[in-house]
């Protein structure tokens, strides 16, 4: 682009190069009679921005998201707190956040079982357990997707998982041999319904 004035004869070109997610645009402009180069650069990147005349940017930065709001069906999940003192897990684990305070020390808290954060299983070596399994089940941000977390802990208690929690493999074999088709059916949508209103409360 160019242009003749009082000013003298101006001359801008545009060049860019990549610059991690974004990219660079440079402007110079020459100005003959002064036989002076003006360089501004300014990023461009997924949030919009605004350049001024004086080459300062201002970014426009998205506001942040709320985590996702985890609803519950209160009598079923009551049923699940029931379920869990019946088949005696309070005798390894808490649920304080759905009011199981006295209980066993074996194994963790899972009041935030739906985010992953449940410790580390006794007998599994390197970090926790319940986290990898829902990685291993493409979902890297629990509490980003609290409904697909549900429905991956529900699989957990369904099929269990030999290599990650072979003492939990155990133990879920024992629960269908002695309850049969309840298991799948009752205990465990009731089960996972509690740990979904024990996240909701934590």
């Amino acid at each position: 682009m160019s242009r003749h004035g009082k000013g003298g004869y101006i001359r801008c070109g545009r060049s860019c190069c990549n610059y991690g997610r974004g990219f660079v645009i440079y402007i110079q402009a020459r100005r003959r009679r002064e036989n002076k180069v003006n360089t501004i650069a300014t990023t461009v990147t997924e949030s919009p921005v605004t350049v001024t005349a004086a080459g300062t940017t201002t970014a426009t930065t998205p506001g942040a998201t709320a985590p996702p709001k985890i609803s519950y069906d209160e009598n079923l999940a009551k049923k699940g707190l029931q379920y869990f003192k019946e088949l005696a897990c309070n005798a390894c684990h808490t649920v304080k956040a759905a009011g199981i305070e006295v209980g066993g020390n074996i194994g963790p808290d899972l009041s935030k079982s739906l985010f992953g954060s449940v410790g580390i299983e006794k007998g599994t070596a390197g970090g926790p357990m319940l986290m990898k399994y829902f990685e291993k089940h493409g979902l890297k941000d629990p509490a980003a997707d609290p409904q697909k977390a549900a429905q991956i802990i529900a699989k957990f208690l369904i099929d269990g998982d030999k290599e990650l929690a072979p003492t939990m493999m155990v133990q879920i074999a024992a629960f269908k041999q002695q309850l049969g088709d309840k298991w799948v059916n009752e205990y465990v949508p009731a089960l996972v319904e509690m740990l979904k209103m024990a996240a909701a409360k934590s």
